[in-house]
């Protein structure tokens, strides 16, 4: 049985790591266009980022010390990009709010922060660590 469950979670390892790197692209190749101030770029972004976040809290798969700091800092990507994606009219009477939102998420992905944790989650993905499956002894009696 063991055997058949490390074959498992070995198996799972690719996929999940190919859907996370697929999902890291997603939220870079969304950054010009989030800095260019799009609202469905900003949309996009936070999505992109959520998904990250939440292929990250696989605990069967992946170990847990390494990602609680790569979600933390996820998580403070997407509330410095939610101002920006929630609001609706840049060009109305909104025109204070939008430039105020956009200037936080600018500011954030102008920070060193952000490019911590884009060189963090590229690290993370070129060599992502797997949790290792439990073994069980079983004892004859």
């Amino acid at each position: 049985m063991l055997k058949v469950l490390e074959r498992t979670h070995h198996q799972a390892e690719p996929v999940a790591s190919s859907f996370l790197v697929d999902q890291v692209a997603a939220l870079l190749c969304y950054d010009p266009s989030v800095r260019s101030g799009a609202q469905d770029a900003s949309d996009a972004m936070n999505a992109a980022a959520g998904r990250v976040w939440s292929a990250l809290g696989d605990r069967r798969l992946f170990n847990r010390a390494a990602v609680d700091g790569l979600r933390a800092e996820l998580a403070w990507l997407t509330e410095s990009l939610a101002p920006l994606s929630h609001l609706q009219h840049p060009h109305t009477t909104q025109g204070s709010a939008y430039q105020a939102a956009y200037d936080r998420a600018l500011a954030a992905l102008e920070s060193e922060r952000y490019f911590r944790l884009v060189a963090d989650l590229q690290q993370f993905c070129s060599a992502p660590p797997v949790r290792q499956p439990r073994r069980r002894h079983l004892y004859g009696g």
